[in-house]
């Protein structure tokens, strides 16, 4: 039994409203895989990118005390 035949013996058991949502899911599928491919953009490129660098503070220690802050609320 090849793949095709498979899936409309599946979908012929099913009621007609998930077979409806069956069709809906594949043109879903499809849209997906004509879709373009995301093209990768740097991170580099955000302006928010570098923003410590220069300053003399240390990262870690300044996220710790944020999520210090947090826990005492607690």
């Amino acid at each position: 039994m090849t793949m095709l035949e498979q899936i409309q013996k599946e979908i012929q058991l099913l009621p007609p409203e998930k077979q409806s949502e069956a069709l809906d899911f594949i043109l879903f599928l499809q849209k997906q895989s004509n879709a373009k491919p995301r093209r990768k953009v740097s991170i580099r490129n955000h302006p928010a990118y570098g923003s410590w660098k220069g300053r003399n503070i240390n990262a870690l220690k300044y996220q710790q005390n944020l999520r210090s802050e947090w826990d005492n609320r607690l």
